[in-house]
């Protein structure tokens, strides 16, 4: 995440290589949360990648390095966890209600207004985690008035359809090494030749147009071709 102005005083002179170690060398390129955003992530760890399209929010990935207890000078690897955005802001959301709620009372106070300011304490409060959408029962006794569609024109669900970005070495095979923002290997011994070309692949119907040799070509392509799917999608009928 972007480091405020006032705030750079606080982080150490070598806060990028501690937050490179964090990132890539002892996550991997991927993010470290297990719930601390609070949310339940699919198999315990949130599956965002660096570079990679989020499977919730459906932007790129920038892994960050969040502070878990908020203190930038305190750059323990215990207290630091790297995180994609979403569980980064989630992480500090209640951190930042409170430091606005305090900016709001200094403001109050030098304009003269602090008598019109309740004494509170202020307490971190996580964000409502949304509900989950439910479906209306039908009573058992409806379900024979129910119009079934007859057999040869039901309509079977369709399949998930993801669309992504793939990054290819100079060969054209797939590379999932963990790289520099330059598209070189991070590790020297692991074999990768570094990011040639960006192709667009569909799961269903494969590789999509041509690679391009950036990644930033290749998504408007990508959202292209996730938008087409869209439109022909047609409701599954029960």
């Amino acid at each position: 995440m972007p480091i405020r102005p006032e705030n750079l005083h606080r982080y150490p002179r070598d806060w990028p290589q501690i937050s490179a170690r964090i990132r890539f060398e002892r996550a991997r390129g991927r993010c470290e949360c297990t719930g601390h955003c609070g949310l339940a992530h699919p198999g315990g760890r949130c599956p965002a990648i660096h570079e990679e399209i989020h499977p919730d929010t459906g932007s790129v990935v920038g892994l960050t390095t969040a502070h878990l207890n908020h203190t930038p000078e305190d750059v323990r690897e215990i207290n630091l966890l790297a995180a994609c955005q979403l569980c980064h802001l989630r992480i500090d959301h209640g951190h930042h209600r409170v430091t606005r709620s305090l900016t709001l009372a200094a403001r109050a106070a030098a304009a003269g207004q602090l008598g019109l300011l309740p004494e509170t304490t202020l307490v971190r409060t996580e964000p409502p985690t949304p509900p989950r959408p439910t479906r209306a029962r039908v009573p058992a006794a409806a379900l024979h008035q129910l119009p079934f569609p007859e057999p040869d024109k039901e309509t079977k669900p369709m399949a998930r359809i993801s669309v992504k970005v793939i990054p290819l070495h100079p060969d054209g095979t797939e590379c999932t090494h963990a790289v520099s923002p330059s598209g070189k290997p991070r590790d020297p011994d692991a074999g990768c030749a570094g990011r040639r070309n960006y192709a667009v692949v569909c799961s269903s119907c494969g590789p999509v147009g041509e690679p391009h040799g950036l990644r930033v070509l290749a998504e408007p392509e990508q959202s292209k071709h996730r938008d087409g799917h869209k439109a022909a999608l047609t409701p599954a009928t029960r």
